[in-house]
């Protein structure tokens, strides 16, 4: 719960100072701007995912699983080896990246301003790859809080790479005017690698005599988990490639002009989206801890543990999706002209907010099955889903424009968390309660938003800022919210003393340590 504690803060920041970026880039270079922005992160992005996906959970899967045997100098060895792979693959991708940024460019993005970008990102790969590593040691000891500065570090360096180059490069065209974005990028990797390097070598586990497993058996071991995670990431990051690319080219054929399908392409995925996702932080950050925690508990054959694990989270998941849900549904208005300055966007965040509770719930399911060792039934669920948006988006979106894309996000976004869910209810046996877990809480945040909306009606409210009186509303919905959760009993004393209990745990653990 600590480490939950300091890694949603730290993301949490993280999330507010990327929100305050987009914007501000969104100002500087603006929507067209954006979108060629987003074309560009699809081909890094895939880069990133082919030579990073799997080390990272390679990482922490085998780590904790060592310590949980107690076989740390296998721990420390299959950390080292996963790095050596990490750098050799990274190193490969950063060299065909580079090499081809023209014919990237040119056959798949069909924008020749692609091309400086690519080159310049290229480098940063093999440093992202040794991160990752670190990254996944974090996670399985249990001290999140350092790759979570980790991260906010390499945030800030590159928002102030930006800020500082954007007045340079902004003159000479979007062209450049994204290099300045990718120039903060890659020199932010290399930076936060160094970064990383530090805090692990003070932290790093202490050789101890215990036998250590066979170095064969450890590439195995690597290969068993890195390499389903590294091929079916890449192939459903390869085919969101192939989807991104479509976007603008089938907004194109459904009579939009090319700067306004790229306009549109980046409003909903580089304007919209984040901000509709931002919430997820408080539910990201303690779901990348239930990986280590599902892997310790299945290491063990603790099937008690994690069932009542996975129950306390699902509920918990719908509990605050569902409210947040609501907010940005009722108040959705409010959110666009106080963020963007721009109705248009609230209006998307209106449309595409019923699917928050799935697109979170589906992030939480991802994290646990990837403890539970069912990192190929999630990711075979990607694929099927990735197939089905490229065939849907190069079949609707020429026909119906912006509302196939919304039409592609929704069926996408229930397929997917659906197989998801259904693969955890067969796996850990959960039992759903529609009651207390959906019903309750749809008409708790239902209630509480009507509610406000009829009180904000009077004219007596009058506020100096759209912003000032959307604080007001978030703030009173929630409180409205969770005292309806109360007098309903969806909401009860067992979730507080079950947040308790880990406190009294990790007391407990320290006085024991202490003793001995």
């Amino acid at each position: 719960m600590l480490n939950a504690f300091f890694l949603t803060s730290a993301t949490l920041i993280a999330r507010v100072i990327g929100i305050a970026f987009r914007v501000y880039m969104s100002n500087k270079i603006g929507s067209e701007g954006i979108g060629l922005y987003q074309l560009i992160s699809t081909i890094y992005m895939f880069a990133a995912t082919f030579a990073t996906s799997g080390i990272s959970l390679a990482v922490t899967r085998l780590v904790t699983d060592s310590i949980a045997k107690k076989e740390y100098r296998t721990a420390k060895i299959a950390i080292s080896r996963c790095f050596y792979i990490g750098v050799v693959l990274s190193s490969i991708v950063g060299i065909v990246m580079f090499v081809y940024s023209e014919a990237l460019s040119v056959y798949i993005l069909h924008d020749t301003r692609a091309i400086l970008s690519l080159k310049i990102l290229a480098p940063s790969l093999p440093f992202m790859s040794i991160s990752a590593c670190f990254r996944g040691y974090f996670f399985a000891v249990r001290q999140v809080i350092k790759t979570a500065s980790e991260q906010l570090f390499e945030q800030i360096i590159e928002i102030l790479i930006f800020s500082c180059l954007i007045g340079f490069f902004l003159p000479k065209g979007i062209e450049y005017a994204c290099c300045s974005v990718v120039i903060g990028t890659t020199v932010a990797e290399i930076l936060s690698c160094f970064y990383s390097y530090f805090i692990y070598k003070k932290d790093v586990l202490e050789c101890n005599n215990f036998e250590i497993s066979n170095k064969r058996e450890i590439y195995k071991k690597i290969a068993f988990i890195a390499l389903p995670v590294t091929a079916s990431s890449s192939l459903r990051s390869g085919l969101s490639t192939v989807e991104n690319i479509l976007i603008p080219a089938g907004l194109q054929k459904s009579g939009e002009s090319s700067q306004k399908s790229l306009a549109g392409y980046g409003l909903i995925s580089g304007m919209v989206m984040p901000v509709i996702t931002f919430p997820s932080v408080f539910l990201f950050s303690f779901a990348l801890l239930l990986i280590p925690e599902m892997s310790e508990a299945n290491a063990v054959n603790h099937k008690r543990n994690i069932n009542y694990i996975v129950t306390r989270v699902f509920y918990i998941t719908l509990i605050y999706s569902i409210m947040i849900s609501g907010i940005f549904l009722f108040f959705s208005n409010d959110f666009g002209l106080s963020i963007y300055g721009s109705s248009e966007s609230g209006a998307l965040m209106s449309i595409l907010a019923p699917l928050i509770p799935l697109m979170y719930l589906d992030g939480v399911v991802d994290a646990i099955l990837k403890g539970l060792n069912e990192q190929l039934h999630y990711l075979s669920y990607n694929i099927i889903d990735s197939i089905l948006r490229v065939i849907l988006i190069f079949v609707l979106l020429p026909i119906y424009g912006l509302k196939g894309l919304i039409i592609v996000m929704f069926f996408s976004t229930i397929l997917n968390s659906f197989l998801s869910m259904n693969r955890l209810i067969k796996v850990t046996e959960l039992k759903v309660k529609i009651i207390d877990w959906l019903l309750k809480p749809v008409a708790a945040i239902v209630v509480s938003c009507f509610a406000l909306n009829a009180i904000f009606s009077y004219e007596i409210f009058e506020f100096s800022s759209i912003t000032y009186k959307l604080i007001l509303e978030i703030l009173l919905a929630i409180l409205f919210y969770i005292f309806i959760l109360f007098i309903s009993g969806s909401i009860n004393n067992e979730e507080f003393n079950w947040i308790k209990s880990y406190f009294k745990r990790d007391k407990i653990s320290i006085q024991k340590k202490i003793v001995s």
